[in-house]
């Protein structure tokens, strides 16, 4: 393929790229044909063989999926296997050469220790616990606006949701007051009705947990500012908590619902050191003016937004820090992390 043509370096040399063999591609539910199409590609391109394994909560999408691609694929080259945690490991154990893993902390861990006895490759994303910061000179509409989107997209069930907002505390009254105005105008429902911006928890396991940390917050000490922890089976309805701290889980952990924490802060040290105090790093948010590219700089992540949202545009590519993972989707050269590097020099006689 013309994207992996060797690169000349020059006075006899050349970096080669060749196929690694056979990948394992494990996918998750919340985005489950993009987060697939993100691993499964760029394996193919290097001219590997695939296995794929997506969620067990979405095996018809990931069926119809493999079924469009392998009437183009040479037989065989593009297999999938369906099952739950146990199938994975199974996988993760077998004779791949490659793992591409798009999921939570403690599974990418897992994943890690069983692949480290034969130094399998690794390429992981693994979640985010993403904060926002809003500093005094902020654009109170814009990022009141990027906050609920933010943490409303896909019911919140989307790694690179905004989970943690730190706000100058003399624009936080602002702030809040705006944040429940438009938090408000959301509607729950199924997503073939009219109208409809917040759909269904992926099942009753994730609702319990943002329950969880939503009344985990209300005990210690969290105002809220709508919604709450009483919540209907399947949907939750946007919920918006204020005085978040250190102790609760919602800024310990990731959350993955629709719910927007706040926190006031007395100074840009402040958030900037609770906004790191994280073993995650997909992505973070700065929202402000003379300061913003000074905090950004001291924020610990793989994609930064200021006044914006992390990820980038064009080619960029998507990659964590921290426990976020590592490895990265996306850009022109993701393919070659699927691939065999190789130096040959050589010298004429």
């Amino acid at each position: 393929m013309e994207a992996l043509n060797a690169r000349d370096l020059g006075g006899g040399s050349l970096v080669e790229y060749a196929p690694l063999g056979v990948v394992a591609v494990i996918s998750p539910w919340n985005y489950p044909l993009a987060m697939a199409n993100n691993l499964i590609v760029p394996a193919l391109v290097a001219g590997n063989t695939v296995i794929f394994k997506p969620s067990e909560e979405t095996p018809l999408i990931a069926e119809r999926f493999i079924e469009c691609l392998n009437k183009v694929l040479p037989e065989h080259v593009l297999q999938e296997v369906y099952g739950d945690s146990e199938q994975g490991k199974a996988l993760v154990e077998s004779n791949v050469q490659l793992i591409a893993f798009t999921g939570s902390q403690a599974a990418g861990k897992d994943i890690m220790a069983r692949a480290s006895g034969q130094l399998k490759r690794l390429v992981m994303e693994l979640g985010g616990n993403d904060p926002m910061i809003v500093l005094q000179d902020a654009n109170i509409e814009a990022a009141a606006r990027f906050a609920v989107a933010s943490s409303f997209e896909n019911a919140g069930q989307m790694c690179t949701s905004t989970e943690r907002i730190y706000v100058d505390h003399r624009i936080a009254g602002q702030f809040e007051k705006r944040v429940v105005e438009l938090a408000a105008e959301y509607q729950l429902g199924p997503w073939d009705m009219a109208d409809v911006n917040i759909g269904p928890i992926i099942n009753a396991d994730q609702h319990s947990k943002i329950i969880e940390h939503i009344l985990d917050a209300e005990t210690k000490g969290a105002r809220v500012l709508l919604g709450g922890s009483q919540q209907p089976e399947r949907y939750i309805r946007p919920t918006v908590i204020s005085d978040m701290t250190p102790a609760m889980l919602m800024e310990q952990e990731e959350t993955f619902g629709p719910v927007v924490s706040i926190s006031r802060v007395t100074s840009i040290t402040e958030a900037i050191a609770r906004a790191n105090n994280s073993s995650y790093g997909l992505g973070a948010v700065v929202f402000g003016g003379t300061e913003a590219e000074a905090v950004a700089a001291q924020l610990e992540a793989g994609m930064i937004g200021i006044n914006q949202g992390p990820g980038g545009a064009g080619d960029a590519p998507w990659v964590g820090a921290k426990q976020s993972g590592f490895g990265f989707h996306g850009s022109p050269d993701g393919h070659r992390q699927f691939a065999q590097v190789r130096v040959v020099s050589r010298q004429t006689n």
